[in-house]
């Protein structure tokens, strides 16, 4: 196996390294509408966009993903009131990753998993970014840590 680009090893676990750059694209842009409020002293502006840049801002460290091999899961907290979901491996259906254009401009593409639970399936995402290749290289990553263990002689 490579050396691990987009997680850390901790004992069983991989840990996803925080991707700040889209996240920090919608926090900018949401701190510029605050800003353009303060502009036009359009104090309803100021509050609202003011808010929500702090509410991104704090989002983009709470998400995290976890992959333990110990436990075969992973754990996905995506939210700031949703808790975190614990995925087992067998429960995968697959990966899929979305990318959003807007007059041929992409605007965000997205790393998404499908699973079973209770006879449904559900998706959870895994991550968001402004390339394919960034999120195709995040899931080659995860496939070849879970097919690692898969494959390692354990009893």
């Amino acid at each position: 196996m490579e050396t691990l680009q987009k997680f850390t090893k901790n004992g069983n676990q991989y840990v996803m390294k925080r991707q700040y750059g889209f996240g920090l694209f919608v926090v900018l842009g949401m701190a510029a509408f605050a800003f353009a409020g303060v502009l036009t002293k359009n104090t309803t502006m100021i509050w609202i966009f003011g808010i929500l840049t702090v509410v991104c801002l704090i989002s983009i460290f709470i998400n995290h993903v976890v992959i333990d091999m110990y436990q075969k899961e992973i754990l996905i907290k995506n939210a700031l009131i949703i808790p975190p979901v614990r995925i087992p491996l067998g429960d995968f259906v697959n990966f899929e990753v979305v990318r959003t254009t807007q007059y041929f401009v992409t605007i965000n593409v997205s790393l998404n998993l499908y699973y079973m639970k209770n006879g449904k399936e559900l998706c959870s995402g895994v991550a968001q970014g402004l390339t394919a290749r960034s999120m195709q290289n995040l899931l080659n990553e995860i496939q070849e840590i879970i097919n690692k263990d898969e494959h390692s002689g354990k009893i």
